[in-house]
């Protein structure tokens, strides 16, 4: 790191003096920096392609042209907003003082701030023309059907299977399950990848002001062309609604959903055929097993046990939620 911060000198020429290692993240590794007087924010970035990067920080920078309180990187010297070091890229970003508001304890103030931001962004969104190449997409059945097997296949190679192992192989099984029986696709719901989405709207994504308002958005890393529909029902699913779902985070879900339509509506159509989509998008997915059996990645373990009661609950109950949104 002490290289590393000799190299970002002069690159910026801010006179860092000192770091400190976030502890915050499962797929990166950032740092805070200080020349004395000011704070950064150091982000190493996971991509191994400098073109992605680039499309994320013209994203950025198209959202905050357009209004959306977008924490942006700062400049090199040399006008670039990202360098690369020892075959890694990493952006330098200012320290923005703001509070988080985790799932569970957001206000109505919270919610509904939330709600009408990601409804200006998508706006704003379905007016990009920018050359984004990554898009919103279903792993086709062939790829899932073998990820499933290469992750069942560790999973019996566990002689003493604990609770995470227990866990994983009940949830892949499900899925599984849930996959063979499912008739709905992509192209079958007839929605179209015509918005550029932030792509990880949740609450830990943005900062709340004294009011419990949204005062700043940030990591756009997952930002792509997609169904407006998708982020707005997986925003939803993993920010308001808890494991256990309840009758109050019902309502604050439909507080949610109202909040984003008195910005730009949405019909009663689309919210279905939205939810429709989230699900089938949700039993394609296996980043935590992954990540755990295929990669040896344990930072995102605590994930696995919320979405195996996330998909138990969406698979039981999805025909309700569409009538409860579309009433």
């Amino acid at each position: 790191m002490e290289e590393l911060l000799i190299q970002i000198n002069k690159l910026y020429e801010l006179n860092f003096t000192s770091y400190e290692k976030v502890t915050m993240g499962f797929l990166s590794d950032n740092y805070f920096l200080s020349n004395g007087k000011t704070k950064f924010f150091l982000k190493k970035y996971r991509f191994d392609n400098s073109s992605r990067i680039a499309e994320v920080h013209a994203s950025k920078k198209y959202f905050a042209d357009g209004g959306i309180p977008i924490i942006l990187p700062v400049s090199l010297l040399d006008g670039k907003t990202f360098f690369e070091y020892k075959n890694a890229y990493y952006a330098l970003f200012p320290f923005v003082e703001g509070k988080h508001i985790e799932r569970g304890e957001l206000t109505e103030t919270a919610i509904v701030s939330l709600g009408q931001m990601l409804g200006r962004i998508h706006l704003l969104g379905k007016e990009s023309k920018l050359v984004i190449d990554d898009r919103f997409k279903i792993e086709n059945e062939e790829k899932t059907f073998k990820k499933i097997d290469d992750i069942l296949i560790k999973i019996s190679e566990n002689t003493f299977p604990n609770d995470f192992d227990k866990t994983a192989l009940e949830n892949v099984q499900t899925k599984k399950k849930l996959l063979l029986e499912n008739t709905m696709t992509f192209e079958s719901l007839g929605l179209d990848c015509d918005h550029l989405i932030h792509g990880d709207y949740l609450d830990h994504n943005v900062f709340f002001d004294e009011n419990d308002n949204v005062k700043w958005v940030f990591d756009l890393e997952k930002t792509n062309y997609s169904p407006r529909t998708y982020e707005l029902f997986r925003s939803m699913v993993y920010g308001i609604l808890s494991a256990d779902v309840t009758d109050i985070d019902l309502e604050n879900a439909r507080k949610y959903i109202d909040a984003y339509s008195s910005v730009y509506p949405i019909s009663k159509d689309e919210i279905r055929r939205g939810l429709q989509l989230y699900f089938v998008k949700t039993i394609h997915g296996f980043w935590v097993e992954s990540e755990h059996y295929l990669k040896g990645n344990t930072r995102v373990d605590h994930f696995l046990f919320e979405d195996h009661k996330r998909i138990k609950y969406l698979s039981e109950n999805l025909d309700m939620l569409i009538d409860a949104f579309t009433k």
